[in-house]
């Protein structure tokens, strides 16, 4: 064998132990992140959900990755699952099986959040929610789903209290969509408000499909004195039931003495979309952006940095999903056991919306995420305390 020849084979063995190396440093580097998979509604009635949690979801990701958390990197794939049980489904296997996720963020509506919980289960992957209700989602608990916001018990008891004793309500209109979500928050309200001696003058539910309130509008103008008026819908219906019972003359943005209160479902701009009609709504939001902590003060400050805009309720709620992962990660969580091993340990992480502790259903016991706002004449918000 000549020298060249020899020297050839070297530098051979060299490039091939040099893309083998490479190989092995580009494995290593994949397994150094964490993979999110995002089930969000960008298509149908909830679409205004996921645009506004991409937007929290990006903001995070930009702000972890630019140090990492304990040498992890984090990256997400979106999924449209549109708000509805079939669409969802369909795209959490989507995700399981072509992105392979360690943790999975979303679904906004219970009906689509119910179900993907058994996939998600079988494919013994976390899934971390936010926005969805139904108590259903944790009660009796699944050992793989995990919620971050209040559900409609802890919602509809706590409204329905203020109801009652805050704002001297002894009457009510139920207003709701015909899905777990709608049924149970209205439920809850019902039963809370009647214990403590108010009267439910009306149930009225109703199918995503109804475009037009006025005749519900009228029959809820024919029932007398109403002092509230809980309404549990998405953004579509939300503004057509408002205009509809100010055209009436029954809510207080119509000239009448009914407050219509409401929950998370609605977005920031609401009020602008309904006009006049909103004075006086009031409702739940999981974001308080008069809050001064500095948590809350550096996420505003970021959020307008890169959006040129004001954060809402959905985004500050996006943020901390991805946020409380990185959290887990920082304690020492890597794969998808690992991650929900870790979100059952949290007992004080504290985030833009409130705090997180959960119990053994995997459901945030924390009251702080829940803020009442209450639309002004120039449809600007005022806390209610």
């Amino acid at each position: 064998m000549t020298k060249r020849t020899f020297r050839t084979l070297l530098m051979s063995a060299g490039l091939v132990g040099g893309i083998f190396a490479g190989s092995a440093t580009a494995v290593l580097a994949a397994d150094k992140t964490i993979k999110i998979g995002a089930l969000f509604p960008m298509s149908g009635p909830g679409s205004y959900f996921g645009a506004q949690d991409k937007q929290g979801v990006e903001l995070a990701l930009e702000q972890l990755n630019k140090a990492g958390v304990n040498g992890f990197k984090f990256e997400v794939k979106y999924e449209d699952s549109a708000c509805g049980p079939l669409p969802a489904t369909q795209a959490v296997k989507r995700l399981l099986d072509q992105f392979k996720p360690d943790v999975v963020i979303g679904e906004e509506c219970s009906d689509a959040t119910l179900a993907v919980m058994p996939i998600m289960e079988q494919a013994k992957v976390p899934l971390l929610n936010a926005g969805s209700s139904a108590i259903k989602i944790t009660d009796p608990g699944n050992p793989w789903t995990f919620r971050i916001m209040p559900n409609e018990v802890m919602q509809g008891v706590d409204i329905a209290t203020k109801a009652y004793k805050q704002l001297n309500a002894r009457t009510a209109v139920l207003l709701h969509e015909n899905t777990n979500a709608g049924i149970g928050n209205a439920n809850v309200f019902a039963e809370t408000f009647t214990k403590l001696g108010g009267k439910i003058l009306a149930d009225i539910g109703f199918g995503r499909d109804v475009n037009d309130f006025t005749s519900i509008a009228t029959r809820v103008a024919s029932l007398g004195k109403i002092d509230v008026i809980p309404t549990y819908t998405l953004e579509g219906q939300g503004l057509k039931i408002t205009q509809a019972l100010a055209q009436a003359g029954v809510v207080k943005g119509g000239g009448g003495q009914a407050i219509q209160l409401g929950t998370i479902w609605l977005p920031f701009g609401f009020e602008q979309k309904a006009g006049k009609a909103a004075v006086g709504y009031i409702r739940i939001v999981q974001f308080d952006p008069t809050d001064q902590r500095d948590v809350v003060r550096k996420f505003i400050e970021a959020f307008k940095a890169k959006y040129n805009q004001d954060p809402t309720h959905l985004n500050a709620h996006a943020y901390d999903q991805v946020m409380l992962i990185a959290d887990v990660v920082r304690r020492g969580a890597k794969d998808a056991q690992s991650i929900r091993v870790g979100l059952a340990a949290t007992k004080n992480f504290s985030g833009v919306t409130g705090s997180v502790e959960f119990d053994k259903t995997n459901q945030n016991t924390k009251m702080d995420t829940i803020h009442y706002m209450e639309t002004q004449p120039d449809l600007s918000w005022k806390a209610v305390k």
